[in-house]
């Protein structure tokens, strides 16, 4: 039984570090004036919560979904990163962030391993 214990315990460690990498992401791109925002930005604050999301974590969604909102709003991001964001916002927002289309998993995987995330959860 140590062994599951042991499992059960750095499952959840890995999901308060996740929850908390993407705590501290949201609420500094949050801070920032939007005219300093930039697609880096972004993708620092969508891939950890779409990693906490797909480990089960909401805690932070929200957070993040106004953060990157705010990212896609302020006029500094291209199509490509637009695009990005959208899907990262539709799947923080979906109540079943494990339900969604192999395209739109694809472009946040995607997305996250140029910008040097590697996703743990969604897959």
């Amino acid at each position: 039984m140590p062994a599951v214990r042991t499992a059960s315990r750095h499952r959840t460690r890995h999901r308060l570090g996740l929850l908390l990498a993407a705590g501290l992401a949201a609420t500094s791109l949050a801070a920032c004036s939007t005219e300093n925002q930039s697609a880096d930005d972004a993708y620092k604050i969508g891939c950890p919560a779409l990693d906490a999301a797909a480990a089960g974590g909401s805690t932070l969604n929200q957070a993040a979904v106004k953060a990157l909102e705010a990212a896609r709003d302020s006029g500094q991001l291209d199509p490509e990163p637009t695009k990005w964001v959208d899907a990262a916002i539709n799947v923080l927002n979906s109540p079943d962030s494990g339900n969604i289309s192999a395209e739109a998993k694809k472009l946040l995987i995607d997305g996250c391993a140029e910008h040097g995330y590697t996703l743990q959860n969604l897959k």
